[in-house]
């Protein structure tokens, strides 16, 4: 799966947890620039992504998810983990 698919995929739980129909994925959204964004509702994401996905992310790989791109990034490379 690449980069494309993963935003495809994630862009309607984005938009269901943060309840808003309009909101298009860019690297730099996070909790500074989406409304909504709170460690829980981060959390809701999380748990939907896992679902999604297939995977349950570690505590070290949530240390460096600031953003949107990281949390790309994070999905991406679990995926291409798993598939070694």
């Amino acid at each position: 799966m690449d980069r494309e698919e993963i935003i495809a995929k994630l862009t309607p739980l984005v938009r269901e947890v943060f309840d808003n129909a309009q909101l298009e994925i860019v690297d730099t959204m996070g909790p500074d620039t989406v409304e909504g964004w709170t460690s829980l509702s981060f959390m809701q994401l999380l748990a939907r992504i896992e679902g999604e996905f297939g995977f349950k992310f570690k505590i070290f790989e949530l240390v460096g998810i600031h953003n949107m791109g990281d949390l790309v990034a994070a999905i991406l490379k679990r995926l291409s983990d798993s598939n070694q």
